[in-house]
């Protein structure tokens, strides 16, 4: 659409000053006139019919030269004429040979009016140059809106890309969440028929034995029953614990509790722990939470593992700025000492040490008994910058 603009523009140019010079200047042979107007035209069509850069520039000097010659011989409105095959190679040629030929085409003008007046020398250039200008200027605003309709095609492109790899994600998010979902129910059906099922089948038994037991020996019978009420308090507690572990967290602050990894954590192996908070507790970033419940689940398992603790404390303080949490024990330091020193169990440590690093906080670890590692945030207002 914009080149077919620019030839009708051209075109235009070439009627315009033709027809008004036929009206306004008197030639000897107006014949000759129409004939060489109309071979300068055959050449400006011949132009849209050859696609080979080579022959397109040895075409547009030959209408350069034409074109001046016609000035040269038929008067000032030919310049029209001239003007009009900046149309045809200003949008055409790159930068050096459209500068190139333009500096070539405007001596060959001046060349021509050489004789005329001053005044339209000065005008006759003017206008060439403003002309050149002008076109330049629109040769980049076209090239610009080109390359800025391209990117907006390939953002589009991209976006639908990305969009569908978004769904064949989400599909495939569904489909691990069906695959976890079935190994969970499998795991829990296993584990009610092999553990919580035999218990029940167990006690279904016993209670039988004391039945028939009781009428001739009461105490016996009764110590039966004492212990089916263990079995009975024992499945109930392992049912309660299959029931919380199938519910979900409803929320990230539910899922990265503390309070609740060290209930988890006394329940399973039966130490003793404890939870206290200090100062004015404040909603920390989800990035805060999760270092700080991963540093207290990785300091509680060392603990376990290699202290050999009976008993844990957690101890969380908000202060101006900043948050911090200690972890204490009641392990044995020389042998928690040892195994942290240790090359194969120094990954949970420097573990922490890692992910502190990355929210911009630090870890101090005091070896004395209790032994403590002290975990410490900086906490950003809404308004600050991280």
């Amino acid at each position: 659409m914009f080149s077919s603009f620019l030839s009708i523009l051209r075109y235009g140019f070439i009627f315009i000053a033709s027809f008004s010079s036929i009206y306004i200047y008197r030639y000897d042979n107006y014949g000759q006139f129409i004939v060489t107007l109309l071979l300068y035209m055959s050449l400006v069509v011949l132009d849209r019919f050859i696609h080979k850069l080579s022959a397109k520039k040895l075409l547009l000097c030959i209408d350069i030269i034409f074109s001046v010659w016609l000035c040269h011989t038929y008067g000032y409105l030919m310049f029209f004429i001239s003007l009009s095959s900046l149309f045809a190679y200003v949008f055409l040629l790159h930068r050096r040979t459209r500068w190139f030929m333009l500096s070539v085409h405007l001596i060959l003008l001046n060349v021509s009016f050489q004789y005329e007046q001053a005044l339209w020398m000065i005008c006759i250039n003017f206008s060439f140059i403003l002309t050149a200008v002008l076109l330049s200027l629109l040769q980049y605003s076209t090239k610009s809106h080109a390359d800025l309709i391209r990117r907006y095609d390939d953002l589009r492109k991209n976006h639908y890309e990305l969009d569908e790899t978004n769904k064949r994600l989400v599909e495939f998010t569904h489909q691990v969440e069906a695959t976890a979902q079935s190994g969970e129910r499998e795991r829990i059906a296993r584990h009610l028929h092999d553990d919580i099922g035999h218990r029940l089948i167990r006690v279904k038994m016993m209670m039988e034995a004391a039945i028939h037991i009781m009428p001739t020996n009461y105490p016996q019978g009764m110590n039966m029953m004492i212990q089916i009420r263990d079995q009975l308090s024992g499945s109930m507690d392992d049912m309660r614990n299959t029931v919380k572990k199938m519910r979900p967290a409803t929320s990230l602050t539910e899922e990265y509790a503390i309070d609740r990894l060290l209930e988890e954590t006394g329940r399973a192996t039966g130490i003793h722990t404890n939870l206290k908070v200090k100062g004015i507790p404040i909603l920390l970033y989800p990035s805060l939470q999760i270092v700080l419940f991963k540093n207290a689940k990785e300091a509680i398992t060392n603990a376990l593992r290699h202290g050999k603790a009976t008993a844990v404390e957690v101890i969380i303080t908000f202060e101006d700025g900043q948050v911090s949490m200690s972890v204490s024990n009641t392990g044995e330091i020389t042998q928690l000492t040892t195994n942290m020193n240790s090359r194969q169990q120094g990954m949970g440590l420097s573990g922490m040490q890692e992910r502190v690093k990355l929210v911009g906080g630090s870890i101090d670890i005091q070896w004395e008994y209790p032994f403590t590692i002290v975990t410490t945030l900086p906490v950003y207002k809404k308004n600050e910058v991280i």
